[in-house]
């Protein structure tokens, strides 16, 4: 199917207003779908067929409404089909037995090979979503990529409470399924440990939960220190280790669902989702905190070198250097008594000692400012050094962190 059609799949009614592209698109007829509908008698049957037909191809669910066609959708039947066609009509007066109109809604999905979805496609169906799940939360979107599924499979959509009630047990058993392989990778009694850390209260008297959630303010030296002080609680625990095979967008989402609650509601939660959400939770405060620690790291880098780089006006003070050279010229030409070539010897050897002399560069000068105000983060620098960084290729900074030291 194509991606434009993806408005129309689920719809119950007729839409109200209809361009000559859907009409083009929806309820145009094969040469095989124009002789299945020939054969009914009487034009009111042959009208009724052809928009079984056309609304299953267009939504994928029989239609079975009360309102009334549009006109512009009689008036385009009539000339495909070569009948005369009433200007207003509804099911309800086209088919004055129930019994027809039911035949017509099996006919026209026989027709274009739609059936009802049987238990193991069903089941097939749970299976879909539960890989869906895993990369959109998205009810809405699960919704749509169901419909979209069964009207490929050339199956008719049900109706939207049976499938939200398919994309629950989808999310059910993919819980069930990540406990597990949570359970399988963590040792019993390092789950029992993240569990007790994390229902556990600081020495300030804030709550571990909402502690490890809360994002720093700026990125001043204590800060930074606290975001540290997050990841070496965490490392401890071990979460560096292991859930490094969970998808991303399943750890977002239980961790998002377990910070939205208080502390004390989410320790009442049960299993297997209260295994899911700790772990999850856990992993991704971890990320969070190594990607704040970076970016505060960067900030405070760029704030040192700018403090450092506006101390500098310039690098050499050339009306110093001037004074200086006439005040050596005075003292040298107010000595009496000095032959002419002992005066041109010391002439020239103040001019060759004045042009070897090279002035610093602004950037030795900015940098001579970092090594002075280096002192207030050298902690930091330890502590950052200390981490166990790892790159996906070789990177100079992680080859040089084990022989890397503040001076």
């Amino acid at each position: 199917m194509q991606g434009w059609q993806t408005p129309y799949l689920g719809l119950r009614d007729l839409p109200r207003e209809l361009t000559d592209f859907e009409l083009q698109a929806f309820f145009s007829f094969s040469q095989a779908e124009l002789e299945l509908i020939s054969r009914r008698r009487g034009d009111n049957h042959k009208l009724g067929l052809a928009l079984h037909i056309g609304f299953v191809r267009m939504s994928g669910r029989p239609l079975n409404s009360v309102r009334a066609v549009p006109p512009v959708l009689l008036r385009h039947l009539g000339q495909m089909l070569g009948i005369t066609t009433p200007d207003l009509a509804s099911l309800r007066a086209l088919y004055a037995r129930g019994r027809t109109l039911f035949d017509h809604q099996q006919q026209a999905c026989e027709a274009l090979g739609f059936a009802w979805m049987t238990e193991h496609q069903r089941r097939a169906l749970v299976r879909v979503l539960r890989d869906e799940v895993t990369h959109s939360a998205d009810r809405e979107r699960l919704l749509l990529h169901a419909r979209h599924w069964l009207y490929e499979h050339r199956l008719l959509i049900v109706h939207d409470r049976v499938i939200r009630s398919l994309v629950a047990v989808a999310l059910t058993e993919l819980e069930a399924a990540t406990a597990q392989a949570i359970r399988a990778a963590v040792p019993p009694a390092l789950l029992k440990r993240w569990a007790s850390a994390l229902d556990s209260a600081r020495p300030d008297g804030q709550h571990s939960q909402s502690w490890l959630w809360s994002a720093p303010a700026k990125h001043s030296t204590r800060q930074i220190t606290e975001v540290l002080e997050r990841i070496a609680f965490l490392t401890d625990l071990g979460i560096d280790q292991h859930l490094g095979h969970l998808n991303d967008v399943l750890v977002r989402r239980y961790a998002r669902r377990m910070a939205s609650r208080a502390p004390s509601i989410s320790a009442r939660i049960k299993e297997p989702a209260r295994t899911v959400e700790m772990a999850c939770f856990l992993r991704y405060c971890l990320l969070t905190a190594t990607d704040q620690l970076i970016l505060m790291f960067q900030r405070r880098v760029a704030d040192l070198w700018r403090q450092c780089a506006d101390g500098v006006t310039a690098t050499v003070d050339w009306a110093q250097q001037y004074q200086q050279l006439l005040q050596e010229l005075t003292d040298l030409a107010a000595q009496e008594k000095v032959p002419d070539a002992e005066l041109r010897s010391r002439l020239v050897s103040l001019v060759a000692v004045k042009r070897a002399r090279r002035p610093p560069s602004r950037a030795s000068i900015i940098r001579q400012h970092l090594i002075d105000a280096i002192a207030p983060v050298r902690s930091l620098l330890v502590a950052v050094s200390g981490l166990a960084w790892q790159a996906t290729g070789e990177h100079p900074a992680i080859d040089g962190v084990s022989s890397f030291s503040v001076q």
